[in-house]
């Protein structure tokens, strides 16, 4: 059996199911429904077997499947022609999915409809029309017997014919259900004047006599036409999902079978003389009124079991109305909301909000007529579309100003709501999107300012991503890179335009770049923290760049990470021609530095040989005096060879080691003079360098105050130790010089500061060359403490050009 859809039946009414309770009690309805139409069948196919059964019982000459059992008559066979005809058009109507079905089921219903009204006519004329011998004359040996229907069946099979073809035509459903309750009871009258007798003198006793089983039948059959459409007229009232159609399928069929039962025990037993007949109607009245006390309280629990159901249910309704206003009312975005005729009827606090107005303000406006179309923007455009297609319409970003002046810009839905497939108003929602608008302005314009940045920071400028690959290149990027920007952007990774041997280190940097706190070094397994990151990795170096020609280029590259992404930013800056005028300065001072040290080398050795010169004069001397002059020469021509030696031996040609030089100096003058084994030397001397300027007087006045410790100052002893120390003073380029012995002192009647030695008077000289001041201080043996002046150096040659 095919299971009927919400289409096969009627629109729903309210009062057919309870509004609030829709999409649940819809279901419980449609099914009540489908079970009605499956009765409808049932009856159907119950009618045309029992009128098969009937047929066969006069073909075949068997009283008792006319129906003839008990003591009651039979049925006709005109009857039970009629029954099979009725039978078949109450099925094929059950089964309307053909057009031959309905056309077939009113021709059998007219003639269902014309053989009763000829049957009533023979009654009522006396007329023989042939109804008497219709089938009579099929069957074998019964050509006295009449087959036409009494007079009550024949009224019968008229209004249900009648009431067979209506319902094929869907014609006043009303009009057709109360032919089928008609007939119905009418055939009840039938079956229940065999329990309760008839008399024959009586002209409506005549009429009412029915045959048992006929009377049966005819109840089915009305039965079955009432199921045929059980959602329309009085069937809709008794299927309909509320009290009254609950109250109607309990209290009907128990007040029809009950009462019709009872009657007929109560007459059965004043029939074997248990009672009277007037208590028997005493009998009836009470035993009636008890069980409709019975039934009324039964239901009146039933009901009040729906009752509290009802109540719960709308309990729960209503928190749960409750709960969506809360939440409706809560959320910030607008809703608002109209009806099927466009009139605005509901605001959320969202919406009051964003237009700044309330909703009794507003309430009853018309959507389309009402509100200005410089207001609304294209909000009446997109609700026109929802309202004509019946589909949900997304709007983004249109301008909206509302009643107050405040405009806005809003995105959002609009969701029409359809009854029967017709528009019944819109759920609006509304988002204020003038914070993402103002924020899209700003962000345009930010983009526009730091593009224009982009273009002209003077280098080439390119965004890397963390797959190396270049997502963004200004200008300057295409003559460097020999690329057009669309070439690059989004094609080309940076490693394409790396020297082969940099790339290692370069994806190196790229890749710690990104991973905070580790160090550089993945051998030395420690990290470093993020704070340091800058100096773990170098934010500027260099690197060689090959273009698209395959030209070399030494390119200064700055990167750094974009704060909250993996992108980098990249400077890049063609340093070749600098790179390439750095390396020709550096030619040019390594060969001015070479020929420095070849002078340097020179001097020395040309001093060398006056030293050499004047030793081998004194080989020729034989006078004391004279070879100790020439030795003092000799040991000074020394000195100063021993400054230039220094200087060509170091990597700094401009700076002497001060402490290396006064150590050297001390022992070449303690192998000039024969000194004694227990004459010993200390020099203390920091780190300390001067220029030439500066070592060469020092050298001169150490060799001298030295020289003068050694010749005169241990003459009558075996030992003795000269200290040499050199200091810085608080004051930037101020030394304290001291050199001291403890020997036998210095003359007290000597004046070092006004005396004939050569050798004192060039100490005073060198040192007030030094910017000095020198001061001797006697005690346990001779102490000099000098005060120099580191010296500038002084340009002694002046430009070619100044000199032109």
């Amino acid at each position: 059996m095919e299971q009927e859809s919400r289409d096969d039946f009627e629109p729903l009414k309210p009062d057919q199911v309870p509004l609030e309770d829709d999409e649940k009690q819809l279901s419980i309805y449609l099914n009540r429904l489908s079970n009605f139409k499956i009765y409808s069948q049932a009856c159907a196919l119950i009618v045309i077997v029992l009128g098969i059964i009937i047929t066969l019982g006069w073909f075949l000459n068997i009283p008792l499947l006319q129906g003839e059992f008990l003591g009651f008559p039979g049925s006709k066979i005109n009857s039970a022609f009629l029954f099979i005809i009725a039978g078949v058009c109450l099925y094929l109507l059950n089964h309307q999915s053909k057009s031959w079905t309905l056309n077939v089921s009113r021709i059998l219903a007219v003639v269902t409809v014309f053989v009763s009204v000829l049957t009533l006519l023979e009654y009522a004329t006396g007329l023989n029309l042939g109804m008497k011998q219709l089938l009579i004359s099929y069957l074998p040996g019964n050509i006295n017997l009449t087959g036409q229907s009494r007079v009550l069946s024949a009224f019968n099979f008229t209004i249900l014919g009648i009431a067979i073809l209506m319902a094929s035509y869907k014609y006043k459903p009303n009009i057709m259900q109360t032919l089928a309750f008609l007939s119905g009871f009418l055939a009840l009258m039938g079956l229940t004047s065999y329990f309760y007798g008839i008399n024959n003198s009586y002209t409506m006793d005549l009429i009412v006599q029915m045959a048992f089983l006929s009377s049966v039948i005819h109840i089915i059959l009305s039965i079955g036409i009432l199921c045929l459409y059980p959602d329309r007229s009085y069937m809709g009232r008794i299927t309909a999902q509320n009290s009254g159609g609950f109250m109607a399928r309990r209290l009907l069929p128990a007040t029809l079978v009950a009462v019709f039962l009872m009657d007929i025990l109560i007459n059965l037993g004043q029939r074997f003389n248990l009672y009277s007949e007037h208590f028997s109607d005493v009998l009836g009245i009470i035993i009636s009124m008890a069980f409709l006390t019975m039934v009324i309280i039964w239901n009146a629990k039933i009901l009040n079991q729906m009752d509290r159901q009802r109540q719960e249910a709308n309990l729960k309704r209503q928190n749960l109305k409750k709960f969506y206003e809360s939440l409706v009312e809560g959320i910030n975005e607008g809703i608002w909301v109209t009806d099927g005729e466009d009139r605005l009827y509901f605001m959320n606090n969202g919406m009051e909000k964003l237009s700044g107005v309330k909703t009794e303000n507003m309430e009853g406006l018309h959507i389309l007529d009402d509100l200005p179309d410089s207001s609304t923007g294209q909000m009446k455009q997109y609700y026109r579309k929802a309202k004509e297609t019946l589909k949900p319409v997304y709007y983004d970003s249109i301008s909206v100003t509302s009643p107050t002046g405040i405009k806005s810009y809003q995105s959002g839905w609009i969701i029409p709501q359809f009854n029967d497939g017709k528009f019944n108003g819109a759920i609006c929602t509304v988002i204020d999107q003038t914070p993402r608008k103002k924020a899209e302005k700003a962000l345009s314009k930010s983009e526009t300012f730091y593009r224009t940045i982009f273009e002209n920071t003077g280098t080439a400028t390119i965004i890397v991503g963390e797959d190396t690959i270049i997502t963004m290149a200004n200008k300057r990027s295409e003559a460097l890179s020999g690329y057009h920007v669309k070439e690059i952007e989004n094609n080309l990774s940076w490693i394409d335009f790396v020297h082969p041997d940099d790339r290692e280190k370069m994806k190196k940097y790229h890749k710690l770049r990104r991973e905070p706190g580790k160090n550089l070094s993945e051998e030395s397994g420690t990290n470093t923290s993020p704070e340091d990151q800058e100096t773990s990795i170098p934010s500027e170096y260099e690197f060689r760049l090959l273009n698209k020609r395959g030209e070399e280029k030494q390119i200064m590259l700055s990167a750094s990470v974009i704060p909250g992404t993996t992108d980098s930013v990249v400077s890049l800056l063609d340093i070749t021609q600098r790179k390439n005028a750095e390396n020709k300065v550096k030619q040019s001072l390594n060969e001015k530095e070479l020929l420095l040290r070849e002078i340097h080398h020179r001097v020395k050795n040309n001093m060398q040989i006056i030293s050499s010169l004047l030793n081998l004069q004194r080989s020729h001397i034989h006078d004391a005096e004279a070879d100790n002059i020439l030795q003092e020469s000799q040991g000074r021509v020394k000195s100063m060879a021993l400054v230039h030696e220094k200087l060509y031996q170091t990597d700094n040609l401009a700076r002497i080691n001060v402490a290396e030089y006064i150590r050297s100096l001390s022992m070449n003058l303690f192998h000039s003079y024969t000194v004694q084994s227990g004459i010993n030397f200390t020099v203390d001397v920091g780190e300390v360098y001067f220029n030439i300027d500066t070592a060469v007087p020092l050298g001169l006045i150490i060799n001298e105050l030295v020289s003068n410790s050694l010749k005169y100052a241990f003459s009558d002893r075996d030992k003795g130790e000269i200290n040499i120390s050199l200091e810085e003073a608080d004051e930037a380029g101020v030394y304290h010089l001291k050199v001291s012995d403890n020997g036998t002192g210095f003359p007290s009647d000597l004046d070092f500061n006004n005396t004939n030695s050569l050798g004192l008077k060039l100490v005073n000289t060198l040192v007030q060359q030094l910017d000095g001041e020198i001061k001797l201080v006697n005690g346990s043996g001779t102490s000099f403490h000098i005060t120099i002046h580191e010296q500038k150096y002084k340009e002694r040659v002046k430009p070619s050009s100044e000199n032109n």
